[in-house]
């Protein structure tokens, strides 16, 4: 897939990108991506968005093929009011804040990413006993989901806030857990080993293990960057305090 998106220009050409494979609590791989367009190849209107960007779903006569793949891995739900039970619900809300509004065009989010258009154009289909619309429609690029035939998300991040999100999530490591081992006290004197009581650990399930155990790449940043320390010629660099009066 990284060589499709950085190689294959078919989104435009890429200057940089970063990515990394995580794995959900079920086990399952999930990879997140980040590319950094060339300056001819940024998406800034409205046009350009819907042309790399879907969250419609599709007429099923004229794009069977695709129609079928939206139904199957892009729709969000049923949550919300039609089903309060489902995964996603916290609190009462979609933590996905399912289901969108519909939109007539596309809008540009402030701070956030983009409005994408979502026209009532009136298709329907039913998942789980349920009537979804484009509201529930989770945004694809209709090139990719047809050549992997799989859930992949597209977002276009056009502000620093949702950058900085996705590289949060990027950089955040592992989820570790400190437990404790607790044992009955020994009435015969017997010694107790108060910090081997306790261990700091981490679940790996068995898709991670494969990954780690045959050595797949799960990061990549390219261009890799170094930020160098500057100093004035033949001097060399002063670390002082803040509060220190120079």
């Amino acid at each position: 897939m990284m060589d499709l998106l950085t190689k294959g220009k078919h989104s435009g050409e890429v200057a940089a990108y970063v990515h990394v494979t995580e794995f959900q609590k079920r086990g399952l791989p999930h990879e997140r991506i980040l590319l950094i367009m060339k300056s001819k190849s940024k998406i800034r209107t409205p046009d350009d968005y819907d042309g790399v960007i879907s969250a419609r779903i599709p007429d099923k006569k004229k794009y069977h093929v695709l129609h079928d793949l939206v139904v199957k891995h892009m729709l969000q739900g049923p949550c919300g009011a039609l089903k309060k039970s489902f995964p996603c619900m916290i609190d009462g809300q979609c933590r996905f804040h399912y289901l969108r509004d519909f939109c007539d065009a596309t809008l540009q989010g402030k701070d956030s990413y983009p409005i994408y258009r979502r026209r009532d154009a009136g298709v329907r289909v039913r998942i789980i006993g349920e009537e979804l619309d484009n509201r529930w429609v989770v945004p694809y690029n209709p090139f990719l989901l047809m050549t992997y035939n799989c859930h992949i998300n597209v977002e276009a991040c056009s502000s620093i806030k949702a950058v900085k999100y996705l590289f949060k999530y990027i950089y955040k490591g592992h989820d570790k857990a400190s437990f404790e081992f607790e044992q009955d006290i020994i009435s015969d004197g017997g010694i107790i080993n108060e910090i081997r009581q306790y261990r700091d650990a981490r679940y790996i399930s068995p898709p991670e293990a494969i990954y780690r155990i045959f050595g797949f790449k799960m990061f990549g940043v390219c261009p890799f960057v170094l930020q160098l320390q500057l100093h004035l010629p033949n001097m060399h660099t002063v670390a002082f305090k803040a509060h220190e009066n120079l």
